[in-house]
């Protein structure tokens, strides 16, 4: 093998902003000046500088490339390149003189790309691509990852679009890119091991797509240039980067630009019975906004909040993806694309009856009799151990894919009871878990989880227990932790309708397997269960309390100090917040988050120590670590990436393109409600984030109405209630799950979005806010104003929680059981001196029903319930206070009044 000569050495160029280092090959370093952690955002031994070109004679049928740049002049402050072919001699093309520029310009590197035809006929440019690669790749060492890698946030979208890179750990400055006059980016990809790459134009591109059987929503565009010597024989396109010190900084950036500043409440996958609202910071003025179905679409422009701020309120009939298109003034525009879904009642409902109606097998004869596994809606059938289709054993079978489906069933009938569904949970815990699934309390490890490929495998496995087994796998306990826990809950509130086990006996196998969970996996393969965030553990603090109630002081005991362990090691110990099944990933921010607000519930800023937690965690620590986590949960997070697979969507791979709309975007979006109720000086942008998260994977839901045909993704009857695992974003890619490669669009498995969903049962509430730009506004709800008195219909698809967050005024209003009746107001003033709502039973015969309310201004009150006789009740500030409600059999009225 030839011996490869030796890369040439980089120059720099620099300015007092930028350091730029180049060679022959293009930019190869771009660097702050003064950058306290001297992060390189062009990944190493990479050059920012070749294209992607595809041209040809107009009328040809063949396309020529050109991709290489070629260095042919660099001075203090500029670089100019050439492009010619790549392969296999880097040469100039003569028919198209492609050049481009790289300059320093006061604090921002400009760069231009120009084209010009060289020839007496006119030129086709079929693609222009511009290959990115930026430092997104991690590593196993977490400092460098934190502080040496980058995040990318991109928003392909015509003349908005802009495209900006932030370290993982978070921390400024962000390198944000946007194009110039007459530039904009339509389209984009990543190719296998390839860097990301947007498009100013794209038909080439279509033509290879549109042939594999993929789609694209935006326009796809060539460029004709004259012959030479000819008006219209070049063009020239630019874009500009700049630092921002943080989200704020690149908003301003946008505006500067001539962008848009975007903001949108509740998020961009709207069900049909609420209106969306967002608003556009820009200096074009009017801001014309089009609809995609403007006989289902209803755009009502509301003025301007505050400086060149337009608020518009739109509300959309048409289920399935909706397309606003924002004109930025000559022809630049800007498309906003939201999902619209049937109401949320609808969704958690459908899913459960769904699963349990499609995903379910129960075949006595089969091993895996009561499995709930996955359901195929591409071709309509529910695949299995013996029928995979491709997929791995364990996506069928166990892991994550499939023990968060049960979970989800029984955390819905929680709130909404079905008599059907809970004897389906219980068919699956009789039959496939007990014994099978999971080892019973008169096994060697008892409480023990077979993971990977499944447990009938493992069962009839080689008799050892070095781990050959497979119960050592940490992630797969939680999942049926939370399933036992809800079961419990779900026989306290409606004791007869639990067959197989009673509340006392759920309990305990909640309790055996998180048992289970914190000493199988250690004692197997040295596995802690301390050190790594899992999804749904964050029910543990539940469970304790429930313990505490039933009386099991000694177990809730136990397994308190385990969740302290963790708890304080979270706390005190700073691991890396994005190592969990991958090095890196979003899967611990559920977690992370109940971390944190279990540790600032229970120590305090003056140090009384009552507890061997409180003397081993110190507030200060704990508020650090609670900070921390969020800024990283959000920054592998799309916030100003204004579509629905991006906005609150997880990021889970931080630099790549592919697979948004995780379980995570929703698990991951109840720690940032969580903690925008809880814990924010400024809850506003938060909450904005944190219910488009909510939101955000409800667009993986394929149902419908018969005008619909039932489903947007995957049409028919037989899949209305199917879900996708999650969105492919790109035009070509390959899924995760079983390595399919597809389209731009959902997943036709719905791998783990269960727990997503799970996680959605967690956070479902009605919010009442003052937001600074959209005023007083109800996420999840109907707001109306009658004198001094504010009404909120509660829409969010639960109707259990309801929040009031007006400026230094906080309310948490919530059922352990039953819910606010369907299309009755909830009244309240601004001084939240009169509360008065209506309760609905959901379960039939009349029973007590406990309303937590936090935030009450600290005083007397009377509860009134019904036409029984107020009860006085005295709330102190800071205090959670608990009424017991008598429910009647159909509906309750309540009043509290401050006396």
């Amino acid at each position: 093998m030839p011996t490869l000569p030796p890369a040439p050495k980089p120059q720099v160029i620099s300015s007092r902003a930028f350091q730029i280092g180049y060679t022959s090959q293009g930019v190869t370093s771009i660097q702050r000046v003064h950058d306290r952690y001297n992060t390189d955002y062009v990944a190493s031994e990479r050059a920012v500088g070749s294209l992607v070109l595809r041209y040809r004679t107009l009328g040809a049928s063949e396309w020529n490339r050109a991709s290489a740049a070629i260095a042919i002049n660099g001075h203090k402050d500029t670089l100019t390149y050439t492009i010619g072919t790549s392969l296999p001699v880097s040469v100039p093309v003569n028919d198209l003189k492609a050049t481009e520029q790289f300059r320093l310009v006061g604090d921002a590197l400009i760069w231009t790309i120009s084209l010009r035809n060289a020839t007496d006929r006119k030129l086709e440019i079929g693609d222009l691509g511009l290959p990115l690669p930026f430092n997104t790749h991690y590593g196993a060492d977490t400092s460098e990852t934190y502080t040496k890698r980058l995040i990318r946030h991109s928003f392909v979208a015509g003349g908005g679009s802009f495209i900006y890179w932030m370290r993982t750990n978070a921390q400024g400055p962000y390198l944000v890119m946007t194009p110039g006059a007459g530039t904009s980016l339509e389209y984009f990809d990543e190719p296998p091991h390839g860097a990301y790459t947007p498009y100013i134009h794209s038909e080439a591109a279509g033509e290879d797509l549109r042939a594999k059987g993929g789609t694209w929503r935006q326009p796809q565009t060539h460029l004709v240039l004259a012959p030479q010597g000819k008006p219209g024989d070049a063009r020239t396109y630019s874009f500009k980067f700049q630092w921002a010190p943080d989200y704020a900084g690149v908003r301003n950036v946008l505006y500067r630009e001539g962008l848009a500043d975007i903001n949108v409440v509740p998020g961009m996958t709207v069900p049909t019975d609420l209106s969306a609202m967002f608003s556009l910071r820009t200096q074009v003025k009017p801001v014309p906004v089009t609809a995609e179905h403007p006989d289902k679409t209803k755009v009502e422009y509301l003025g301007e909040r505050g400086k060149d701020i337009h608020v518009y309120r739109v509300r959309f009939a048409q289920l399935g993806e909706n397309r606003l298109t924002v004109s930025l003034g000559g022809k630049r525009s800007l498309p906003l694309e939201f999902f619209t879904t049937e109401p949320l009642e609808t969704l958690y409902k459908k899913r459960a009856a769904y699963l349990v109606s499609h995903e379910q097998h129960r075949d006595p004869t089969k091993w895996y009799n009561g499995l709930f596994s996955q359901w195929d809606m591409k071709h309509q059938i529910l695949r299995s151990p013996d029928d995979l289709d491709g997929l791995w054993s364990y996506a069928v079978a166990s892991d994550d894919t499939t023990l968060g489906k049960s979970g989800y069933v029984a955390e819905k009938n929680v709130f909404y009871p079905n008599q059907t569904e809970i004897e389906r949970v219980e068919y699956y815990i009789k039959n496939f878990v007990w014994g099978g699934l999971q080892q019973t309390d008169k096994e060697p490890y008892p409480y023990a989880i077979y993971g990977i490929p499944n447990w009938k495998v493992l069962r009839d496995g080689p008799d050892t227990n070095d781990g050959t087994k497979h119960i050592w796998r940490i992630y797969d306990y939680p999942h049926v932790i939370a399933m036992y826990y809800s079961m419990s809950q779900v026989a306290r509130n409606y004791p007869n309708r639990t067959k197989y086990l009673d509340a006392d006996g759920y309990l305990e196998r909640a309790f055996g397997t998180a048992k289970a969970f914190f000493t199988v996996p250690m004692e197997i393969a040295q596995w802690s269960p301390y050190e790594t965030g899992t999804y749904n553990e964050v029910v543990i603090p539940n469970l304790i309390q429930s313990l505490d109630a039933a009386g099991h002081r000694d177990q809730a005991d136990w397994l308190r100090s385990e969740w302290e362990k963790k708890v304080e090691f979270f706390v005190n110990k700073h691991p890396y917040l994005y190592g969990s099944e991958y090095s890196f990933d979003s899967t611990g921010f559920e977690s992370t988050q109940a971390f944190a607000r279990y540790a600032t519930d229970r120590v305090t800023p003056n140090g009384v120590k009552k507890t061997d937690f409180q003397t081993s965690v110190k507030y200060s620590d704990a508020k650090a670590f609670l900070s921390e986590q969020m800024r990283l949960n959000i920054a592998c997070r799309g916030w100003l990436e204004t579509s629905y697979y991006y906005l609150g969507s997880d990021y889970r791979g931080g630099g790549s393109a592919s697979y948004t709309l995780s379980y995570m975007a929703q698990m991951g979006g109840w720690s940032i409600i969580d903690y925008a109720l809880n814990d924010a000086s400024d809850p506003i942008p938060y909450l904005r984030l944190g219910y488009a998260s909510y939101l955000s994977s409800w667009a993986l839901l394929n149902t419908g109405t018969e005008a619909s045909n039932y489903g947007y993704w995957y049409p028919g009857k037989n899949n209305d209630g199917g879900a996708s695992g999650g969105f492919e974003p790109r035009p070509w890619g390959r899924a995760w799950l079983g390595n399919k490669e597809m389209g731009r669009g959902p997943w036709w498995y719905s791998g783990e979005i269960d727990l997503g969903f799970s996680g959605a049962l967690r956070t479902a509430a009605t919010i009442v806010v003052q937001d600074p730009i959209f005023g007083l506004f109800a996420y999840g709800g109907d707001l109306s104003q009658q004198g001094e008195e504010i009404l909120v219909i509660p829409k969010d698809g639960l109707r259990t929680r309801f929040d009031v967050v007006l400026g230094s005024n906080r309310l948490q209003l919530s059922t352990d059981r039953d819910g606010f009746a369907q299309g009755r107001p909830i009244t309240f003033d601004s001084q939240l001196r009169k509360i008065a709502f209506t309760l609905e039973n959901r379960d039939g015969p009349p029973h007590d029903a406990t309303l937590s309310v936090r935030g009450l201004p600290a005083g007397a009150y009377s509860v009134s319930t019904g036409n029984l006789p107020g009860v006085r009740l005295t709330v102190h500030a800071g205090e959670t206070a608990r009424i017991i409600i008598p429910v009647a059999a159909n509906l309750t009225s309540v009043v509290v009044r401050h006396l």
